[in-house]
């Protein structure tokens, strides 16, 4: 069932909806990243906004993953990350998958200014690259 979620999935938007309803984009509205979930079941992710303005700012952490797709939920087992506080964490996610659009939204948890908020983070699926075929030898 994991083949569904296997491949490279590009970020489309990652906001995050706070409880008085204000949604808010802490890498910008144009961030740019993406998650690769692999056959093997190891999984990365990058989030970071388009342009670094001198303070470096972003997401990004890989491990194992189990998807449930009858349950709509995957799981990240981070083995390690950009903050060592996540190692050994395991990231549970609704995920929702409908034609080429992964969207994963995370339980609430607290950002920034101490108020709860959902991140809600939207994905499209890239194309996989035709694998290259053995170089014919040149003949002199």
């Amino acid at each position: 069932m994991n083949s569904l979620i296997i491949g490279t999935w590009k970020l489309k938007s990652f906001e995050l909806q706070k409880t008085n309803g204000q949604l808010e984009y802490p890498f910008g509205a144009d961030a740019v990243g993406y998650v690769n979930y692999s056959p093997s079941g190891h999984f990365s992710v990058q989030y970071m906004p388009k342009e670094q303005s001198g303070e470096i700012r972003g997401i990004s952490y890989f491990g194992r993953y189990e998807f449930n797709r009858e349950k709509d939920y995957i799981v990240h087992h981070v083995e390690g990350s950009l903050f060592p506080s996540n190692e050994g964490l395991d990231k549970i996610r609704h995920a929702r998958i409908r034609g080429k659009g992964l969207k994963l939204t995370c339980p609430p948890l607290v950002w920034g200014d101490d108020q709860e908020a959902v991140a809600i983070i939207q994905f499209e699926k890239q194309e996989e690259l035709p694998t290259a075929g053995v170089a014919e030898p040149m003949i002199r």
